[in-house]
């Protein structure tokens, strides 16, 4: 890599690390679900006449016993930050009143933050050790006293280790008291500490520390597993007859989240950052991270719109480039062409490198397309474990010995070998609900196609992690969600890794179900699948049946494309002119033959007729006396004989001349000619043969798989059919194909049964992989990616979050990972990427930008002060406020379109998908319009549906003016969705499932107050709704659009507010279509907008619902109500309620 571009990536990510410095820590986030008597704030007040204990005293209920404390120190606001700013940077950006609603709604300043936190064990002795550090202080105090050029890597290195002396000396002033509780003056000496090294005093009367106690209950004992592999360095891989114990010691609370130690509070991805730029500066740059912080180059670009588009759409569809694995599907049902070509090209494009995007409006498809990519990966694994000889093959030679900190015993591990890595499959998002939707959903059976539902992978251990587990109830998960395998799984953040370890390795629950659910030791003990060797054969036939179809299917297409281009006629053409030809010079040879012999025949008569002049000239010869004398007559005789001699010289001549043409150069030309006729006659009738054969070949194929219906032109390829359909897309292949994901899973299952058994090489690993899991690192740095590579071989793809990646792969290097995928990367801020596209080979991302942008916690003055420092950033094209995962990653991708944006400017998405399979009318065509240029096809099979709960009325626009009372809330607006709800809930006897959606914080806040405080009940008929079945609908059901991004639900009501005297918020959330479209695309059936018509329908992208194609019916309120009122019959809804809350 060149120096230039090395400095661009450096300035880039330090860049994004300056902004991570100010990422406040989300106090609020961490204390808001504990109840009121687990945490307690300290003010200067409270601790100044503390004198012993008490200010860490609490009463937890008898059933909880206190394990330890979290101590979050340094309080403050997080708005303070942006008065600081204000007071301190000087930025050009113009406080306009787009630029103040855009940073009211879009940024998450509200709630308080922290400067560090501490843990007290359950003495309250502090553990200093664990402290957290948040970089926000530091870096506001930098700012203030040296300005933004201060604000680097390396100063906040030196910062660090800086406030490690201060605390050393602290521990050490208290050195001979250190099994002694924290006193509350040593808590403002602390808080003192930490100001003094940040250089920065909270404003106002903040308290000193938050402390929140950790109680837990009892934690019961452990279910008998039995054949765990003992990994001691005596006895690797041997079977031992203890029961395993979970490392978790008892008195560690079941759900408290154990993180390794960590120095940074505030900021999920400031040491992933680090970490790529100390690689970075040692010059390894990972290709997939390289190219998503390059810009992209034009030139290269292939706009699918184009004919050139076209073209290339069509040959990468072609049979022989589809992927083998398929997911286990209903066959009738098709990619689409858009994903089918996603899918294509970015096998193609991803050989050993590289990132990929995919432009996925809502609906599209995404997690189906992905199912296809995980299915290809496992088949591709399962080609190397079917070639080798046994199972235990899949290891390298000889065994590991892992240390792990803390733990006096050794592991013994069997790396895998090379061939069988790369193939690690991690997904990640800064949406929770992405990675449920595909971790958590994928393992489901009802996910599965009719002809599969039978099908199993390890499903006993997915079933034991699936179990639900409520204050000692154990209860299987319904039918439908009852897990078919262990295809993925959630890890992320420590809580997430611990239930893993827990129910995988340890745990073992029995319930009613008649599929019992058992802990991977179980299974391997009670196995009695397929035998290695049968597996790998069967996945070698299931392989040689798809290589052998999609041959077919490919030769099918060069027929199609040949027989849909010409005739029989248009095939012989080119040998029916040669051989026309070839005739006809054979006629001009024979012609040329004839006229040479007659021409000789005529010239030998005139010869004869010469001679017989000769003989007759004699005749008339003078006597001697005139020859004497030269007579007269002798005279005339002699020129005669003169002449006629000289005429038969000549002939002669032309005779011979005549002869020798006719038998070298004519009979050779003829000779030739006539072979070359006949040659031409033959290689004509071989071509008529071939014609023969290609149609009997193509009749035949056409018997075996059916006749493919494609476009007669390229231009063909924008109907409707053909992105609905896709090409060469049949039910008999897509079954071998799934037969095929099928084979490979049983193959992984049974290599699994054979080597995780005593002596099979695999037990040591996983040994060694619940410790990785529960925290516990190897000494050995190279010893964690051979683990996590053990890991993968049991749990084909893993999920995680952003927030949760740097911890989880904390060990991994650059390129240590084979696959990384990000969903709804639309909605996440660049920086989030880094650490995983650091480590991943190839990327491919996936989202929509014209959904939920990214939010961002800081002002926006201070995000563009920072993009002046370096100018690499400097036009802001890194910005987080302004672009996210999804648009870096298209810069990057050669293949896509453009689309309308901002002020009408084209910007280029990555491989767009179109076929939209959610949302019915009027929603789909609203979004469409709006957001996607009415480039989307609708792809359900019929475009309305009849009403249906909870609500049974059409979708319309209830039209709702009035005076705003605070913000953007219109009190009339509030009132009438609490009548809805209330009514609903009062109907049913449940809170309907359905989504209330606003674009403003105020609107969510208020309504959710107002429902708090709302009587539920109705004459006696229910009771009171409890407070925390409220609550928890509350934070589900109403909200922001951000809180529903990746969601969906059949009736969706948006909460427009603000009024005609205050348009300002109005004209903001219609400035771009991302609001309106986000809240139309999570309704699946029914859609009610509530709002001021004459004020919200005049403006950009809300206007779309007023016009005649998708025209949203005008409604009062009171005709809504009445309706609604209409179907008051608890009895007409008692079977369609589904996920609605009923109270306890």
């Amino acid at each position: 890599m060149v120096d230039k571009e090395r400095q661009r990536i450096l300035g880039i990510l330090d860049y994004w690390h300056k902004i991570e410095f100010f990422i406040p820590f989300g106090l609020d986030q961490q204390i808001s679900d504990k109840e009121k008597w687990q945490t307690r704030k300290l003010s200067v007040e409270l601790l100044s006449l503390s004198f012993d204990d008490g200010w860490r005293t609490f009463s937890p209920p008898r059933q909880m016993n206190i394990s330890g404390y979290n101590l979050y120190m340094g309080v403050f606001d997080k708005s303070s930050i942006s008065s600081f700013c204000e007071r301190h940077i000087s930025a050009e950006l113009q406080r306009t009143s787009f630029n103040i609603f855009e940073e009211d709604e879009r940024t998450e300043l509200d709630g308080e933050t922290c400067f560090a936190k501490l843990r007290l064990n359950s003495q309250g002795v502090p553990q200093l050790e664990t402290v957290s550090v948040s970089a926000l202080p530091w870096a506001l105090g930098t700012l203030a006293q040296k300005g933004l050029d201060a604000l680097a890597f390396d100063s906040f290195e030196t910062a660090k280790g800086e406030l490690q002396v201060r605390l050393k000396n602290f521990l050490s002033n208290r050195k001979h008291h250190t099994d002694l509780p924290l006193s509350a003056m040593e808590v403002l000496r602390l808080h003192e500490i930490l100001c003094s090294w940040a250089v920065f005093q909270p404003e106002g009367n903040q308290p000193v520390a938050v402390l929140e106690v950790i109680a837990h209950e009892p934690r019961p004992g452990k279910a008998k597993v039995a054949n765990e592999p003992d990994a001691s360095p005596d006895q690797t891989d041997e079977a031992s007859s203890d029961e395993p114990v979970s490392p978790h010691s008892p008195e560690v609370a079941a759900d408290e989240e154990t993180e390794p130690e960590i120095d940074i509070l505030n900021s999920f991805y400031i040491k992933d950052i680090e970490r790529t730029i100390n690689s970075v500066r040692n010059g390894h740059v990972p290709e997939a991270l390289r190219q998503f912080l390059m810009p992209g180059v034009e030139s290269g670009r292939v706009d699918l719109f184009s004919e050139k588009g076209r073209q290339t759409l069509f040959a990468t569809l072609r049979p022989e480039r589809m992927n083998a694995g398929h997911w286990l599907a209903d066959p009738r049902y098709a990619m689409s062409q858009r994903q089918q070509f996603a899918i294509n090209a970015m096998r193609q494009q991803l050989g050993e490198s590289g990132i990929f995007s995919v432009n996925g409006p809502p609906g599209t498809g995404k997690t189906t397309l992905l199912r296809d990519l995980f299915a290809e990966n496992i088949v591709r694994r399962g080609r190397v474990l079917s070639n080798l000889r046994s199972a235990k093959d899949a290891f390298k030679k000889g065994a590991v010995s892992v240390s792990f900190r803390g733990r006096s015993e050794k592991t013994h591990i069997r790396p895998l070998i090379d061939e069988l890595t790369g193939f690690e499959m991690v997904v990640a998002s800064s949406n929770n609900a992405a990675v449920e939707n595909i971790s958590v959903d994928m393992p489901k059976r009802k996910e599965l196609g009719q002809d599969w539902k039978t099908f199993s992978y390890l499903q006993p251990v997915a079933h034991n992690l699936a179990i639900v587990s409520e204050k000692g109830n154990v209860r299987s998960p319904s039918d439908q969600d009852m897990p078919w395998g262990l295809i993925s799984c959630a890890l992320g953040n420590s809580r997430n890794r611990k239930k893993f370890c827990d129910r995988v390795m340890y745990d073992s629950f029995e319930t009613p179900h008649p599929e019992q659910p058992a802990n991977l030791w179980h299974w391997l003990k009670n196995y009695s699948g397929q035998a290695f060797e049968h597996a790998a054969a069967e996945f070698r036939k299931a392989d040689a049946d798809v290589t052998q179809a999609l041959i077919a299917r490919s030769r099918l297409a060069e027929l199609a494309l040949l027989i849909a281009q010409t005739d029989q006629h248009q095939f012989l053409a080119e040998q029916q002119t040669a051989s026309d030809q070839a005739q006809r010079s054979l006629t001009q040879a024979q012609t040329a033959i004839t006229d040479a012999q007659a021409s000789l025949c005529t010239e030998q008569q005139v010869m004869d007729e010469l001679r017989e002049d000769e003989r007759l000239i004699d005749r008339k010869r003078p006597g001697w006396v005139a020859r004497l004398f030269n007579l007269a007559s002798a005279k005339a005789y002699n020129s005669e004989r003169v002449e006629n001699a000289s005429k038969q010289q000549r002939m002669r001549e032309k005779i011979a001349l005549l002869k020798f043409d006719l038998s070298n150069r004519l009979e050779d030309s003829l000779q030739g000619c006539t072979a070359a006729s006949a040659s031409a006659r033959q290689l004509l009738e071989s071509r008529r043969l071939e014609w023969l054969d290609l149609v009997t070949e193509w009749e035949s194929l056409i018997a075996q798989i059916g006749e493919p219906l494609l476009p007669t032109d390229l231009a063909q390829l924008e109907d409707d059919y053909f992105q609905i359909h896709g090409l060469w897309h049949d039910a008999a292949m897509n079954t071998l194909r799934s037969g095929l994901f099928a084979a490979a899973l049983n193959l992984h299952q049974a290599w699994l049964a054979e080597t995780g058994k005593k002596g099979g090489g695999f037990g040591g690993n996983i040994f060694a992989l619940s410790h990785l899991l529960q925290n516990q690192k190897p000494e050995n740095a190279d010893h964690v990616l051979p683990i996590w590579q053990s890991l993968f071989m049991i749990v084909p793809v893993i999920s995680t979050t952003f927030a949760s990646f740097a911890n989880q792969f904390q060990g991994l290097g650059p390129n240590s990972l084979g696959w990384l995928y990000i969903d709804e990367a639309g909605q996440a801020v660049p920086q989030a990427a880094v650490g995983g596209l650091w480590r991943a080979k190839r990327a491919v991302i996936v989202g929509d930008p014209l959904q939920i942008e990214p939010v961002f916690t800081l002002p926006a003055r201070l995000i563009t002060a920072l993009s002046q420092v370096d100018s690499h950033t400097a036009d802001e094209q890194y910005a987080p406020h302004r672009v996210s995962v999804q648009s870096l990653a298209d810069r990057a991708n050669a293949y896509g379109s453009y689309a309308e944006g901002e002020d009408d400017t084209l910007h280029w998405i990555g491989s767009p998908l179109r076929v939209h399979r959610r949302c019915l009318e009027p929603m789909f065509s609203l979004s469409n319009s709006i957001a996607y240029s009415d480039k989307m096809v609708f792809g359900l099979p019929s475009r309305t549906a009849a009403n249906a709960s909870p609500v049974h009325c059409d979708s319309c626009w209830i039209d709702m003016a009035g005076k705003t009372e605070h913000k953007q809330v219109v009190p009339q607006q509030i009132d009438f969705m609490v009548h809805v709800l209330k009514q609903l809930y009062q109907r049913d006897g449940a809170l309907p499932a359905l989504f209330v959606i606003s674009p403003f914080k105020a609107i969510r806040q208020e309504l959710q107050n107002r429902l708090r405080r709302t009587d539920w009940s109705v004459d006696g008929q229910f009771r009171e709704l409890p407070a925390n079945t409220l609550n928890a609908w509350l934070k589900t059901h109403i909200g922001t659009v951000h809180t529903f991004q990746g969601r969906e639900q059949d009736t969706v009501f948006m909460v427009l507010g603000v009024d005609a005297e205050k348009p300002g918020a109005a004209q903001w959330a219609s400035s771009k279509p991302n609001l309106l479209n986000v809240a139309l695309t999570r309704a699946k059936r029914r859609f009610y907008m509530v709002g001021d018509y004459s004020l919200w329908s005049s403006l950009r992208y809300f206007n779309v619902a007023k016009s005649k194609k998708t025209e949203l019916a005008l409604r009062s309120p009171q005709a809504f109500l009445a309706e609604l009122a209409a179907n008051a019959d608890p009895a007409i809804w008692a079977d369609t309620q589904r996920d609605g809350a009923r109270p306890d």
